[in-house]
């Protein structure tokens, strides 16, 4: 299975987005990019009568070289393609992680799309409010009753709302990195963000998967809850207190 395996899940995308065709492709674990986040971008693309057959030009940033790709190239010896269409190709990394790298003047129809499902589940000054929670200022307040919700009955629902794979430095797991975070999950509420990497949770570090899950057991009656993340190299923490 390569590198790195899932150990919470992956992001389901319901059929409800902006078209069917786009519903498809999304509902196949694909992560929409922009290229710059792979290292090439997709210049245009050559649509053939057999879709099997099309082709993109795509460059690739680090040689500035520019290279006419179909399905089954392999570029920059990272992403294999498996799929090209008008809009975006669809490529697969040696570790199964699937990602839709989509042409810039069709950003807009992708980020349309995925927020169809849910909706932006933060407010754009940054706060995030339903009942039984609310983030403002750096700080999440839940009632019990939302905690002992998560905690006991939605916990596999939780688990399947992100991916999270563990870093490993020196042969020692230093925490675990988030990805795919479904927008209306209780990571995005939180405050999370993809490429997040939970080091700790209440000063625990998270060095093994038993311990991890081991710890998250232990937050079923917790009143207050420190998250510890590694966000772009500097350390964060996101607090949560329960009333």
């Amino acid at each position: 299975m390569g590198r790195y395996i899932s150990y919470m899940g992956t992001i389901i995308l319901s059929t409800m987005l902006a078209t069917p065709a786009l519903a498809q492709i999304l509902l196949q674990k694909a992560k929409p990019v922009d290229g710059n986040a792979l290292g090439f971008l997709i210049m245009g693309t050559i649509a053939q009568k057999t879709p099997d057959n099309n082709v993109a030009l795509i460059k690739v940033t680090s040689s500035g070289q520019v290279v006419a790709v179909k399905i089954g190239t392999v570029i920059d010896n990272k992403y294999k393609v498996t799929d090209v269409s008008e809009k975006y190709i669809r490529v697969i990394t040696r570790d199964a992680k699937n990602f839709l790298v989509y042409l810039d003047k069709f950003a807009g129809e992708f980020r349309a799309a995925l927020s169809a499902q849910h909706g932006p589940a933060v407010n754009p000054d940054g706060t995030y409010k339903e009942d039984g929670f609310e983030r403002a200022d750096g700080k999440v307040i839940m009632t019990s009753a939302y905690r002992d919700r998560i905690a006991n009955h939605d916990l596999s629902k939780i688990l399947m709302q992100a991916t999270a794979e563990p870093v490993v430095q020196s042969g020692v797991i230093v925490g675990f990195r988030l990805y795919q975070i479904d927008q209306d999950s209780i990571f995005s509420k939180g405050g999370m963000k993809d490429d997040d990497i939970i080091i700790a949770l209440n000063g625990l570090k998270l060095n093994s998967v038993a311990g991890a899950i081991s710890t998250l057991k232990s937050l079923k009656e917790a009143t207050t809850i420190e998250v510890d993340i590694l966000r772009g190299g500097e350390t964060k923490s996101i607090s949560i207190g329960v009333k």
